[in-house]
């Protein structure tokens, strides 16, 4: 007799819980609570794939650098050890483990249940009992809705960290081609220098030019080695940013293979601002932002129906030796507390998520206009350079220097136009850098900062 009414009693109890996995009409404020912002029913969430055990963490293949490595190289590694990447997808993985919490049904409880113990010196009544709690207003669609919303936020966060780390890797790869080439530029600067201080040395020797401009020659020479000298360090401190960004140990200073003179897109604001705000992931995690908000002002409301507690209880009665069943249902009436502060406090919360967002798009737009301004002064100066002044300053050295070796100009005159000369290189060499940081950050959204930016 037990055992059939323990079989009853969780068959009440499962028939119940399947009951609260129909549809519920929402009420108060339906238009709020009848569908997400993607189309979906309150509840419908999108598939998570998710197992109760914890998820194994990939075995990642040590990094092998090595010289001539191209950007698409540096950007495997990068996605593989910067721990930007790594922390953004760990936290995916937290929210849909929210996302399966949410959607679970409270335990059910067994307990001993006795009463009138000692009642004629006998034992009362003596049995079991299974208690039930049944969620009722489907709070619970509306509790993985909106946990659903958090891992599109997630999602978002997690994009934009994969799009940063690219865009870093991207960014010191062309720096470290740039001090490359900067290092190539005052190496051919050096020989200059000291072919110049030995020919000025013959020079004097023949008394043709004067003790000043000797001096002014070896001068000339030793400051060209500083030059090299700074640019050696800087392709090092280039090389150190590039390996920190890809998350690797800083390995020996070596070479790239890379086009850092590739040919620039157009680009206008137009194509550049619609494409940032259809697309930008920081945009797409404020909106789910917002969903999530307006989500929870319905779950507020919802919180005022009453859950159900139902207990099923059978238990001996040794005085009478007969068997008594008990079913006990309760909830509270919602009076006093009709859950006024958490409703105020979702309203508030969807207002200020409305605002944050309307607050990025114009950051957005800031951050374009300055990033659009670097492309196009950098774009132009590139192209005057590479188109008038490089070629200009090439052929005015060559003359110089044959005009010179003739004996034909002094020697202030030389080093005008090697100053000029090397001047306009660097000038051009620094231009090409900002133009590829500026392509960098219009193709990646404006996003830059993996290891700096904060964890949403």
């Amino acid at each position: 007799m037990l055992r059939v009414l323990l079989v009853s009693s969780l068959t009440v109890l499962l028939g119940c819980r399947s009951a609260q996995q129909t549809d519920v009409p929402c009420v108060h404020h339906p238009a709020e609570c009848e569908s997400t912002a993607d189309g979906r029913p309150v509840g419908q969430v999108r598939p998570a794939s998710f197992t109760d055990s914890q998820p194994a963490t990939p075995e990642r293949p040590g990094p092998e650098i090595h010289a001539g490595m191209a950007l698409a190289d540096f950007e495997v590694l990068a996605v593989q050890c910067n721990p930007a990447v790594a922390a953004a997808a760990a936290r995916v993985e937290a929210a849909r483990g929210k996302w399966v919490q949410a959607g679970l049904y409270p335990n059910t409880v067994v307990g001993y249940s006795a009463g009138e113990v000692g009642i004629l010196d006998t034992a009362g009544k003596q049995g079991i009992m299974v208690s039930q709690r049944l969620i009722t207003g489907g709070k619970q669609r509306l509790d993985r809705a909106i946990t659903a919303r958090q891992v599109d936020r997630a999602a978002a966060a997690l994009d934009a960290a994969h799009r940063r780390v690219l865009n870093d890797v991207r960014i010191r790869f062309y720096d470290v081609l740039v001090a490359q080439r900067e290092v190539e530029l005052t190496i051919e600067l050096v020989r200059v220098g000291e072919e110049l201080a030995k020919a000025s040395s013959g020079l004097r020797q023949g008394d043709q030019i004067s003790e000043p401009d000797l001096l002014q020659a070896e001068i000339e020479a030793e400051q060209a080695r500083i030059l090299h000298d700074n640019a050696v360090n800087n392709h090092v401190r280039a090389w150190r940013g590039l390996c920190a960004v890809v998350g690797t140990a800083v390995s020996e200073v070596t070479f790239v293979e890379g086009d850092v003179e590739q040919h620039a897109p157009e680009y206008t604001w137009e194509a550049c601002l619609e494409g940032i705000l259809r697309e930008h992931p920081e945009l797409d995690a404020a909106r789910a932002e917002v969903e999530r908000a307006r989500l929870a002002i319905c779950r507020a409301y919802r919180q005022r129906i009453p859950d159900v507690d139902l207990t099923v209880a059978f238990r001996h009665d040794n005085l009478t030796d007969g068997d008594v069943y008990n079913v006990q249902a309760g909830l509270p009436i919602p009076w006093l507390d009709r859950n006024q502060g958490n409703i105020y406090r979702t309203k508030s919360e969807l207002s200020a998520a409305s605002a944050e967002l309307r607050k990025l798009e114009l950051s957005l737009e800031d951050r374009l206009a300055t990033a659009l301004r670097r492309y196009d002064d950098a774009r132009q100066q590139v192209r005057r350079y590479s188109d008038g002044i490089l070629p200009r300053a090439d052929k005015s050295l060559r003359l110089v220097q044959r005009a010179y070796g003739e004996g034909q100009l002094d020697y202030l005159t030389l080093l005008t136009t090697q100053r000029t000369y090397f001047q306009a290189n660097l000038a051009y060499l620094s231009a090409l850098r900002e133009l590829r940081q500026s392509v960098v950050l219009l193709e990646g959204k404006l996003l830059s900062g993996s290891l700096s930016a904060r964890a949403p």
